[in-house]
């Protein structure tokens, strides 16, 4: 798919059910009896895999060019839980000029299942016209 490159254009989000990769991470965070004992309704799934969900909504995006020249951020605000399914979306806050090295640059959401935002992050990358179409979610 082509993505519109223009300021506040939304790229097409995409739904995934959230796997806890540190399920047995024991005593840890990730580790169901470890959380529910920290006030947590199960483990939760980790904060890289919750980057790597960004991620994969900007290679969906922008394929090719998100592999060669990119940069991610992000904060993680709640808890993600294993099975109910978010939602990763964005917005183009700038779009490519000669000036900003034909960069792109997306404001990145994760939704929870009850639409509260799990996680925020912004990413960017060069955009060459070549590698602008991903392979889909």
């Amino acid at each position: 798919m082509t993505q519109v490159l223009e300021r506040d254009a939304a790229l097409t989000p995409i739904r995934l059910l959230p796997i806890n990769s540190a399920a047995d991470s024991k005593g840890s965070i990730h580790d169901d009896e470890k959380a529910r004992e920290m006030g947590y309704r199960g483990g939760l799934v980790s904060g890289s895999t919750i980057l790597a969900y960004m991620s994969r909504l900007m290679y969906a995006s922008f394929g090719a060019d998100w592999l060669a020249d990119s940069a991610l951020s992000g904060r993680l605000r709640r808890p993600v839980y294993e099975g109910g399914e978010v939602t990763i979306e964005g917005s183009v806050v700038e779009g490519p000029t000669d000036a900003n090295g034909r960069r792109v640059t997306v404001e990145l959401r994760v939704l929870t299942p009850e639409g509260e935002v799990a996680a925020i992050g912004q990413a960017s990358c060069r955009v060459t016209g070549t590698g602008s179409e991903g392979n889909g979610a």
